[in-house]
């Protein structure tokens, strides 16, 4: 790493910094956007639940119905953000957010060029990638859906997915990238733990940002191993202190990312990817791929002997392509949610394109530095148009709106002033900014993939989409909703996903109403009840509340006794009321091991129900008090020691072997 911390090349990193940051100032104002299909407003609803509740294995009382503080989503940008709210207090968290994440998106052209200084040697030419990653962008050309979603003002593809759909964390991963690659080249070609332990922590770092920039980067690091196999004598390549960094960095991040969190992720993952199935289409692709790189490789290596680097970008490029351009250009996921891949194929086709023209221009043959010329000229005149569009298109259509300007945010207004004690059914956009704003607890959220149940999401979709109901009221109270939010037909709001979003207007009160947003009233009591064993829910067997369920008539009864439920804090509920002989007490949040009970000072059993909720064994007493506390589990508390251990052993061996 020592090539790459001159002066020179440090001042440079600054430069291509404050370039981008001139050329894109609206990126770091406050407001919301015009596109507003962005689900930035989920993440940065994730900053201000850390922000306000920093304890990583706490509960989430805002979202789902209840989920762990860590399946939230990974911590990298929600923590920066809260970090920097304790610098910077007097700015709005959303706003602290934006921040963060527009400086990581700012800093990749940057990180780009140290990635390029390393391997090449060459100052200018990685100044020349830097710059034209700054202001082209090759999938405009390649993918006309891309070009064809540019949308208002001219942004690079990179830029234009943070700005439109916010995709400020896969921003900061593709950012880090190029420094973490690096690095592992550096470990896996020299010696001395060091680089090893700098390699794990960059890893780290990424996998602790975005799940697919971490997947890109694995994939990444096999194709590095592709590269440089057979090369042991050359360049001192080891290939086992790969798998020493990725263990390393797995053992680095394994307080947040443990075996309970994986499964979690890896099994909805291909459901929330708009439901990717593995079928023989994707069998094929898959197969194909590692026979495409492999056939690339020997072309690579029968004519290129030594140019490892060569063969490392070209092999990158050529995987990513696949990926991409097979889902754009054929319609088909080889991998779920293959679409996301292209800042990562702009990224290494990019450096391979440069390293080809590079090497090229060095050739002793004049013909081929004469067609590497023309062809490079030919690049660069094709990506002056978009150089001059990003240059002089101004910032008048791109700064963002006041807040208090969009239906969001009165309807979020609204629904605070209404102090509701139970859940909020906010659908479309409003349900990824709603938390952002104000601690509402709600039945959505940002982030799906974190949840270990789906009856909330099944529920909800029933409720937008059926016409039954007594089946939808039925529904909404097993979630322990009360208020619904409809955005009409001619809402301003982007998803107006009610399929008949009158069909409350008979049953339900209508307490509020702003052009065609409204806000309903559900009778509600509490989120705790106490039945009878055999009242509890049969379950949702096809996503699904059956009519013959006995759960609603239970908590819907107003013959009986009330309990009421009352958060003390984010991991802290407190019920209190009579429960009767041979009752229990169900409790609307959702079922984690991490929960315990304790009644007038004594542990009771903690359970779950068929719906995923809470179960207490509960005494009688004509007067109970019952205190739920999350603590987290065996699980999170063990590995977040392994991640110390391997944290202080790493910078212990790190200081000894210099």
């Amino acid at each position: 790493m020592k090539r790459i911390a001159s002066a020179a090349n440090l001042a440079i990193v600054g430069g291509l910094f404050a370039l981008n940051v001139t050329l894109n100032i609206p990126l770091f104002e406050a407001g919301e956007t015009r596109y507003r299909d962005s689900i930035e407003g989920g993440y940065a609803s994730m900053a201000r639940f850390f922000h306000e509740h920093p304890n990583p294995w706490g509960w989430n009382p805002t979202q789902y119905c209840g989920l762990p503080a860590q399946f939230t989503y990974l911590p990298g940008l929600p923590y920066l953000t809260a970090a920097a709210s304790r610098i910077a207090p007097s700015l709005e968290v959303d706003h602290l957010y934006r921040i963060v994440a527009s400086t990581f998106a700012c800093l990749g052209p940057a990180t780009l060029f140290l990635f390029a200084v390393y391997f090449t040697g060459n100052t200018w030419w990685a100044l020349a990638i830097a710059v034209a990653y700054t202001f082209f962008s090759p999938s405009y050309y390649l993918i006309r859906t891309i070009d064809l979603d540019r949308g208002t003002a001219y942004l690079p593809w990179r830029l234009q997915v943070l700005v439109k759909y916010g995709e400020g964390p896969h921003n900061a991963g593709l950012t880090l990238m190029p420094l973490a690659l690096a690095a592992v080249w550096g470990a896996v070609t020299g010696r001395g733990f060091r680089r090893i332990f700098l390699a794990a922590a960059l890893l780290a770092a990424v996998a602790l940002t975005n799940w697919v920039a971490a997947l890109g980067l694995a994939f990444a690091c096999l194709t590095l191993l592709l590269a440089l196999a057979g090369s042991s004598r050359a360049t001192g390549f080891c290939a086992t202190r790969v798998f020493a960094v990725v263990g390393l960095g797995y053992g680095l991040a394994s307080f947040w990312l443990t075996p309970d969190f994986i499964r979690t992720i890896a099994f909805n993952w291909p459901v929330d990817a708009f439901n990717y199935r593995l079928d023989w289409p994707q069998i094929f692709l898959l197969a194909g791929l590692p026979i495409t790189l492999l056939v690339v490789r020997f072309l690579l290596a029968r004519f290129f002997q030594e140019l490892y680097y060569l063969r490392f970008v070209t092999l990158c490029a050529c995987a990513f392509l696949w990926v991409v351009l097979w889902f754009y250009w054929g319609g088909l996921n080889t991998v779920p949610e293959s679409r996301r891949y292209a800042l990562e194929m702009e990224m290494f086709l990019m450096l391979a394109v440069f390293e080809w023209f590079r090497l090229a221009m060095r050739a002793q043959i004049v013909p081929v530095r004469y067609i590497a010329g023309c062809l490079a000229l030919a690049v660069f005149f094709s990506g002056l148009g978009q150089f001059w569009q990003y240059c002089t298109q101004g910032f008048g259509r791109r700064h963002p709106s006041p807040r208090e300007s969009t239906i969001e945010y009165r309807v979020a207004q609204r629904l605070a002033a209404l102090s509701p004690q139970g859940r909020v059914l906010a659908s479309g956009g409003l349900r990824f900014r709603l938390n952002s704003w104000f601690d509402i607890q709600q039945v959505g959220g940002g982030f799906e993939s974190g949840l270990t149940t789906r009856m909330p999401l099944n529920f909800a979709y029933q409720i937008r989409m059926g016409e039954s109901l007594p089946d939808i009221l039925r529904e909404l109270e097993t979630l322990g909703v009360e208020y619904v939010v409809v955005h009409g037909p001619k809402s301003r709001e982007h998803y107006r996903d009610f399929k008949n979003p009158r069909k409350f207007e008979s049953v339900l009160e209508r307490v509020w109403r702003e052009e065609d947003d409204l806000i309903y009233r559900v009778p509600f009591t509490s989120l705790a009840h106490a039945v009878a064993p055999e009242e509890l829910s049969l379950g949702q067997p096809f996503g699904v509340l059956s009519p013959l369920d006995p759960y609603p008539a239970a908590i819907g009864d107003p013959a009986r006794p009330k309990l009421t439920a009352v958060w003390k804090g984010a991991s802290d509920l407190s019920i209190d009321g009579p429960i009767a002989d041979g009752r229990v007490a169900s409790v609307q949040v959702n079922y984690d091991p991490g929960w315990r009970a304790e009644q007038d000072g004594r542990s009771i059993a903690v359970e779950q129900d068929k719906l995923g909720y809470l179960v207490l064994r509960a005494m009688p007493s004509p007067m109970a008090h019952i205190r739920l506390k999350y603590r987290g589990t065996a699980e999170q508390y063990g590995m977040a020691g392994l991640s110390l251990m391997v944290w202080a052993g790493s910078i212990v061996a790190a200081l000894r072997n210099r």
